[in-house]
């Protein structure tokens, strides 16, 4: 865990010059094709398994049905009956991950909207409440300069780390 005060391994030096953990990207063409930093090694551990056992699957029905319906127009019962049941299951996790990401994203964007709100609500207050007094005026003026770009900088860089 990362403890206050402890510096990161890599906050020295540059990501190229040393050992850092980080994955260095590229903007070449054949970067999709990259498998380190991919998803691809966790997707095929599940889908390889799927994969075979749909063949496998598919392959006893096609023997199962050759003897059970030798001249038979159009795809069996069964056929058709396991094409429903998996589009239906399919559309259902499809949408339901679809439905989960949408409300996650809004709720972050929630999240960064309420937090804006307050920085400004506590650089106003901060402005609002500065002495009025004209022998204390230049002070004030540099007071609320350097708040307002220090406020700017951290929104940009909040957004930046998003």
């Amino acid at each position: 865990a990362h403890l206050v005060g402890q510096r990161l391994p890599c906050a020295e030096t540059s990501a190229e010059t040393s050992g850092c953990p980080m994955i260095q990207y590229s903007s070449s063409p054949l970067a999709f094709l990259r498998w380190r930093g991919s998803v691809a090694p966790k997707s095929l551990r599940w889908a390889l398994p799927c994969a075979v056992f749909a063949y496998l699957y598919s392959m006893a029905l096609h023997e199962y049905t050759s003897f059970v319906e030798l001249y038979s127009e159009g795809p069996t019962r069964s056929q058709a009956t396991g094409f429903t049941l998996f589009t239906s299951i399919l559309g259902f996790l499809l949408v339901f991950r679809a439905q989960l990401s949408y409300a996650r994203y809004w709720e972050g964007i929630t999240l960064v909207e309420q937090a804006c709100g307050v920085w400004l609500n506590g650089c106003s207050n901060l402005i609002a409440f500065c002495t009025t007094a004209l022998e204390k005026q230049d002070a004030v003026d540099d007071f609320q300069y350097k708040l307002s770009r220090l406020m700017s900088l951290l929104v940009c860089y909040s957004m930046c780390d998003i």
